[in-house]
């Protein structure tokens, strides 16, 4: 599907190429990438090393799991997850939520030496307070299971369908900047969703274009165009090393010409909440997409669920204006520096706190910081 728009600013329009990510998140937000690995092998997205004892599943078109989701096409990849469109055969063929998402993960990503509280805290926004207007802006799980293969067990998650997320909605827009009034409401809903979460004992700790999605606005259009459009993939089970497949995304497929001319009344959902953790439990220290990261998190201070704000405080100027609040890149290489991000915090909203300071890792604290609670030598950087 190729939306139209008209010139109006709120109104989406074609893109002049496919603004992908370096990788997809759930649900399916990115096209094929081709690498080669070390033996010379072409291979695709994820790549077929991934597929090893304690690494993602082999999974093939047309496959049934738990005895209801049937494979139709991949969706998407991540770093420990391969994501599929599924037909969920307890479904009668007049029910809109036929369709659903099936995360497939590693073997590995709920081992021992790599807990994480995907499915628990998933479960319990699932279970939480449905009257909290947040509760809508999380994307939720519908169903859940453990499903054994030649390379472990692989804890499998079943959600609600998303169209695409954050990373290439602004491509619809002239100069791929999300209008006003359409800004305005993804960052209420975003509120929203961060105080159920909140409210529930929950950190999202990862708020980046790719975790937010953009919620389905025609399902119909996944059986009118996308199965009756996008090919299927050809899979040979008798292989010898599984071959993975490219993703096919659903981004031209959840909104029709209508709705197009009215995208102000779009939703979207927080989801992927893989590195999520409680506020009484923390899953690790070292949170949050570097340059999105709280001040706090940067001098190795305590943090709580206070960390999500400023991570999406940040991340809003970047989806609105396609501009970061800050990078930390110095010259003449552009590599990241702790202290340059430091200093672009002081230049924009002044010197650290001392109690702040007080509560951080002293190294990193004496290494950095003036008395003043400047980085040493600071000079204004004369941004705008």
């Amino acid at each position: 599907m190729a939306p139209t728009g008209t010139d109006d600013h709120h109104a989406p329009v074609a893109p002049e190429k496919d603004p992908s990510p370096e990788h997809a998140a759930a649900h399916g937000d990115g096209t094929a990438e081709t690498s080669r690995d070390q033996t010379g092998i072409k291979d695709i997205e994820e790549g077929s090393r991934a597929y090893r004892p304690g690494g993602f599943h082999p999974v093939y078109i047309g496959d049934v799991y738990a005895s209801r989701y049937k494979i139709l096409n991949k969706i998407g990849y991540g770093a420990y997850s391969t994501v599929w469109l599924v037909r969920d055969l307890s479904k009668p063929d007049d029910d809109e939520h036929k369709f659903r998402a099936l995360k497939v993960l590693s073997a590995e990503a709920y081992s021992p030496d790599k807990p994480i509280f995907e499915r628990e805290i998933l479960t319990h926004l699932r279970d939480g307070d449905r009257r909290q207007l947040g509760y809508r802006y999380v994307c939720h799980l519908v169903d859940d299971f453990e499903h054994n293969g030649p390379n472990g067990t692989h804890v499998c998650l079943v959600f609600e369908l998303m169209g695409e997320t954050l990373r290439s909605f602004g491509a619809w827009f002239k100069e791929s900047m999300i209008p006003y009034p359409v800004m305005r409401r993804f960052a209420i809903q975003l509120l929203l969703a961060l105080d159920f979460a909140h409210e529930h004992n929950v950190i999202h700790t990862d708020i980046k274009p790719d975790n937010i999605f953009v919620k389905f606005r025609d399902p119909s259009l996944i059986e009118s165009k996308y199965l009756a459009s996008v090919p299927v993939p050809q899979q040979n089970k008798a292989e010898e090393r599984y071959s993975p497949i490219p993703s096919r995304p659903l981004r031209y497929f959840y909104f029709n010409e209508e709705d197009s001319r009215r995208v102000v009344e779009f939703d979207i959902a927080l989801g992927d909440w893989g590195v999520s953790s409680w506020i009484t439990h923390h899953l690790t220290e070292r949170i949050q997409p570097v340059a999105l990261r709280a001040p706090e998190v940067l001098i190795g201070a305590p943090w709580d669920q206070s960390t999500d704000l400023w991570n999406l405080g940040a991340l809003l100027l970047e989806l609105y204006r396609a501009v970061r609040m800050f990078d930390g890149r110095v010259p003449p290489d552009g590599h990241y520096e702790v202290k340059q991000h430091i200093a672009e915090i002081v230049d924009l909203f002044g010197p650290f706190p001392k109690e702040l300071l007080e509560k951080g890792n002293q190294e990193i604290v004496k290494d950095i910081f003036d008395e003043d609670g400047k980085p040493r030598g600071f000079q204004p950087l004369g941004r705008v």
